[in-house]
Formats: structure tokens, sequence, C-alpha cells
């Protein structure tokens, strides 16, 4: 009986060895960031005037893998113009959409971003609203 015992104790060990592991080895990546429009006023003073900060943007990103050949991911920022997207470690090709069939806002060129293993690359995005 005290054998059943040890053998049962050191396969829940085991067990709880296991999963500690393998939660550790799960690690969460990604790019997260903002979504904004602006100048929101003709003339920008300095210091800023916190009426004409950019404005949080809801749009499309497109995104895929540098060299891959896999769909792009579409990820919509909320209304507050943040996003957040879980992406494997790699360089990824970030492609604004343009915002409801309009020419303004104008979305940006597209640009890289390098996701590196267990962090959330940063980014933030602005639209040109054409307001000079």
């Amino acid at each position: 009986m005290r054998r059943c015992s040890a053998l049962v104790c050191l396969l829940v060990g085991f067990g709880a060895c296991a999963c500690a592991a393998a939660s550790g080895q799960a690690q969460i990546s990604g790019i997260s960031g903002r979504v904004v429009a602006g100048p929101t006023c003709p003339v920008e003073t300095v210091p800023p005037q916190p009426r004409c900060a950019p404005r949080p943007l809801k749009a499309t990103l497109r995104i895929h893998a540098v060299g891959s050949h896999a769909p792009a991911t579409s990820v919509r920022s909320g209304a507050d113009g943040r996003f957040r997207v879980r992406l494997s470690p790699a360089t990824y090709v970030v492609r604004p959409m343009p915002v409801n069939g309009s020419p303004f806002p104008r979305a940006p060129a597209s640009f890289t971003v390098k996701v590196h293993t267990g962090h959330f690359a940063y980014v933030t995005i602005t639209y040109d609203t054409g307001i000079r």
C-alpha cells in the first residue's frame, strides 16, 4: 500500500512539474497599439493644446509575416483606437487600410514590426486628417 501511495504522489508531482514547465514555455507575443487621426487643429502650438490632441480612430490593419505566403491577419481598433493581436515571433508588415472609402483621414504607409518572444511590440499609427 505504501508503494502505491508513493507512486501516486510521484506521478502527481511529475504532473505538477510538467504543467508548470509547459506554462513557462507558452510565451504570449504580438503587436498592440493605438490608431489615431491628426492633426485635429489647423495650428499646433507649443506647448500643445489638449483639445488639439490626435483623436482615437476605428481602423482596420492587415498584418502578414515577411516572406510568408499565409493569409494576412486583420485586426480592427476599437472606439478608443486601441488594438491587440497575438502573433508568433517574426517580422511583420502592418498595412493600415483606408477608412470608410474617404480620402481623409489618409492611411499611412505600410511599415514593418519585429515581434519578440514573450513581448508585444507597441506601435502608434497616425492617419493624416489633411487639416493644415
